[in-house]
């Protein structure tokens, strides 16, 4: 499938030359991170440095104390050409329960420190490295596989935001199903509202967020709320939050979704419409890149030709550069306000999508090509 979009001057899609992703910033993302317990291989990628002159340190921590990966006497990952790494990070004792998990990109020829059961990493890394990511895992927490990424299912038994509410990462409240579409719904379980968030493990920063759906989130409860968002725990650039919200926001009459770019109540940061759809199938996405972030919303699922519902374009004061966000999606309650219809809240999502922009030198029409 294709998605078209009028793109600015210095944006394109693809690869160009021999430094993956072209131009720009070195970048260091993690692709998958096996779950807490889990013995899979770490995957990752680097952006905007050429593969044959950078490696991959990577260390884990165990029980408070950081060894080198994937052996003390071999601390170093090699990137493929593509800029793609593997890494295995269970070669040893209990590496499976590590709860920290931390890669640095480091010029070629760089030794690092070794370590073999230290209680810090050395300060010399930060300064060695080119950029770093770095990911915490949860002994216990539930991990679902959607769209090729390793999403965290948000869980609590007491009131969190947003809401507040409870959240839970009962097969009820999250599943993929056979086909591979992630379902979200809200459930009412002894007297208390359970609502329902997937947060990835990896941070994508620039690029291109689409999101498939295959529910009427023109038809949600007034009372309930979908979040397709970025979210970064640090509150640098207002965590880094970029929205698209479908919600009427408790009343019955009021429009029903909207693109915001946090903090939603400066001036001009939000842009609310009401979205009207003929069926289940549709596609919001924003393409966010330095100076601009770009939204859509789309008539159902064929790109080639896209029936654009809405579009608005985000040039203000308060964008945001990439960090350490993570993709979330959510379905909550207002105020934790229980649905006012039968209770039956659930929301399909059928992909989602990540595609990274690269420069160019001219202004075009951007094409970006989906599996």
């Amino acid at each position: 499938m294709v998605l078209v979009f009028l793109l600015s001057v210095g944006d394109a899609v693809g690869a160009t030359g021999e430094v993956p992703g072209g131009p720009g910033e070195p970048a260091i993302l993690f692709t998958y991170v096996p779950p807490y317990g889990g013995f899979e291989d770490l995957r990752g990628q680097v952006w905007h440095v050429r593969p044959e002159d950078y490696m991959v340190a990577v260390y884990i921590c165990v029980d408070g104390l950081w060894w080198s990966k994937p052996y003390l006497t071999e601390p170093l990952t090699p990137i493929r050409d593509d800029g793609s790494w593997v890494c295995d990070i269970t070669t040893g004792g209990h590496d499976q329960d590590a709860t920290r998990i931390v890669a640095y990109l480091v010029p070629k020829g760089y030794a690092p420190p070794p370590m073999s059961g230290g209680p810090t990493l050395p300060s010399e890394l930060e300064d060695a490295s080119a950029a770093k990511v770095e990911v915490t895992r949860q002994e216990g927490a539930r991990t679902i596989s959607f769209s090729g990424y390793t999403w965290r299912v948000k869980a609590s038994e007491s009131p969190l935001g947003p809401g507040p509410n409870y959240f839970s990462d009962s097969s009820e409240n999250v599943w993929v199903d056979a086909q591979g579409q992630l379902h979200l719904k809200v459930t009412e379980r002894d007297g208390r509202w359970y609502c329902a968030e997937v947060v990835s493990e990896g941070s994508f920063g620039y690029g291109a967020y689409v999101f498939y759906l295959a529910s009427r989130v023109d038809k949600l409860d007034r009372n309930v709320v979908l979040g397709l968002f970025t979210w970064d725990d640090a509150p640098e650039g207002h965590h880094r939050e970029i929205d698209i919200e479908f919600s009427r926001w408790g009343r019955t009459k009021d429009d029903n979704a909207q693109f915001v770019v946090q903090p939603w109540d400066r001036p001009g940061n939000m842009h609310r419409f009401n979205l009207q759809l003929d069926s289940d199938l549709s596609t919001h996405c924003f393409i966010w890149r330095k100076g601009c972030i770009s939204f859509r919303s789309i008539r159902g699922h064929l790109l080639t030709s896209p029936d654009i519902i809405e579009s608005w374009d985000y040039e203000g004061p308060d964008l945001p550069e990439p960090g350490n966000e993570k993709v979330r999606m959510n379905l909550w309650l207002l105020d934790g306000v229980p649905p006012s219809g039968d209770g039956k809240v659930e929301v399909v999502v059928r992909r989602f999508e990540f595609v990274r922009l690269v420069p160019v030198e001219e202004t075009l029409w951007g094409t970006l090509k989906f599996k």
